[in-house]
């Protein structure tokens, strides 16, 4: 077993991956591929539909580093187990925005799309400490809203990030907005729906096709020209879960 060294982006198969542990059906599919399953607990300081959303309490620095905020006792334990080194941000989680999204943020090889006003100052010091090159976007939720698919490719609902990635030499499909479960809101985010389960699988929570019209079609032709085969991990319906968050590989 190997840690994998760009966050969101394995070389192999992937062998232990964090996700909610209300994403019942997401959790079964991974752990019958063999994947180990780290799960989240539900944050008490969190809204109801967001509360175990892996993407907003935990964040995959590469290799053994992980920074969390607001994660349970449990989780820590197991991401220790598996030899990770866990450094919780200097704040916690608490229901209002942007204090729900202060480690949210989408790290592309050396570059890293986020909110500067939002992020909490433990991930300032790494960006700071590593030289990382800032895509800088007023969406908090920067990962929640942009789904990384190779390190020169998402895709995203967002018109802004769209606007601001594509000036750092990152392709991107934008999409429509809507056509997402999400429980409680009105739409879920599409860096929510999943994370890449192999170099060429990405894992969705749900069915690409429920969403809008020629979604679907776009996507499929934007992952076929890299190769990419996407693999519904869920239901019939895409379900915003917080994301597969990809940790081990073989």
């Amino acid at each position: 077993m190997n840690y994998i060294e760009k966050p969101n982006f394995p070389k192999g198969r992937v062998v232990a991956a964090a996700v909610s542990a209300e994403a019942k059906d997401v959790c079964a599919a991974l752990e019958s591929a063999k994947i180990a399953v780290v799960p989240v607990d539900p944050c008490s300081n969190l809204p109801d539909g967001i509360a175990s959303h892996a993407d907003l309490q935990l964040l995959h620095l590469g290799g053994n580093r992980i920074i969390t905020s607001s994660c349970s006792k449990e989780c820590a334990d197991m991401l220790n187990a598996f030899g990770f080194e866990t450094e919780e941000a200097e704040n916690g989680l608490s229901q209002n925005y942007p204090y729900d999204c202060i480690i949210n943020v989408g790290i592309i090889g050396n570059k890293i799309i986020m909110n500067p006003k939002t992020a909490d100052r433990k991930l300032i010091e790494y960006i700071d400490e590593h030289n990382m090159e800032i895509i800088g976007v007023n969406q908090g939720y920067s990962k929640c809203s942009a789904l990384a698919v190779c390190d020169d490719a998402i895709i995203t609902a967002d018109a802004g990030i769209a606007k601001a990635v594509e000036s750092h030499g990152i392709e991107v499909l934008l999409i429509k907005e809507g056509g997402i479960y999400l429980k409680g809101y009105d739409s879920g985010f599409i860096g929510g729906c999943g994370g890449m389960v192999e170099e060429k699988i990405l894992g969705t929570s749900g069915d690409l096709k429920s969403l809008k019209r020629n979604d679907y079609e776009n996507i499929k032709d934007f992952l076929r020209n890299r190769n990419i085969y996407a693999e519904n991990l869920g239901g019939k319906t895409l379900c915003d879960v917080g994301g597969i968050l990809p940790l081990c590989e073989e």
